[in-house]
């Protein structure tokens, strides 16, 4: 287990966004997840995280890097100053991993994508390390959801999701929330 770099980069995190926030309220996805409603998830998630950014979902069955779930395409010239937020940003999510994965992970994935506009749009120093964008979504309140959803049994299945082992996310949750 990578408790150093953990500890460092959530310390990193707690520097530039503050303590962990309350988790967020499952009912409303929940909701959109029942409805199979992935557009007002991610609207939904978006506005959680105070991102006023146009965002376009494309459901997809092959693009991005082999076995990523999601990702996200966002246009360089969106950072420079006043351009944050007139620029549309794409998300795209694989319809396999909807069909494949539970709620929890559905939700993770998205807040994690969305946590990449997050830690680009403040010019953070992790913005590249994807464990940092996992831990940003955990601080930013979806840390049960990752709790709960990075590794998880579908029909039998047992299936990780995010970029932290489980006993990482089991143990960077316990540091957020005490350390």
């Amino acid at each position: 287990m990578r408790k150093a770099l953990i500890k460092s980069y959530v310390d990193q995190l707690r520097a530039s966004f503050g303590r962990v926030r309350l988790p967020i309220e499952e009912e409303k996805l929940r909701s959109l997840y029942d409805e199979r409603e992935y557009r007002g998830m991610v609207c939904h998630i978006r506005s959680v995280l105070c991102l006023d950014v146009p965002i376009r979902l494309g459901l997809v069955n092959k693009g991005g890097l082999p076995n990523t779930p999601a990702w996200i395409e966002m246009p360089m010239q969106m950072f420079g100053v006043g351009l944050f937020g007139q620029r549309t940003v794409t998300m795209y999510i694989r319809k396999t991993f909807l069909a494949e994965s539970v709620f929890e992970q559905v939700v993770l994935a998205i807040a994690h994508e969305l946590c990449h506009i997050v830690l680009y749009g403040t010019g953070h120093v992790l913005a590249k390390q994807e464990e940092a964008v996992d831990l940003t979504a955990m601080l930013l309140g979806f840390r049960d959801f990752y709790v709960t959803g990075c590794r998880s049994s579908n029909r039998g299945v047992i299936s990780t999701v995010g970029y932290l082992t489980p006993e990482e996310v089991s143990y960077a949750a316990e540091y957020m929330t005490y350390g």
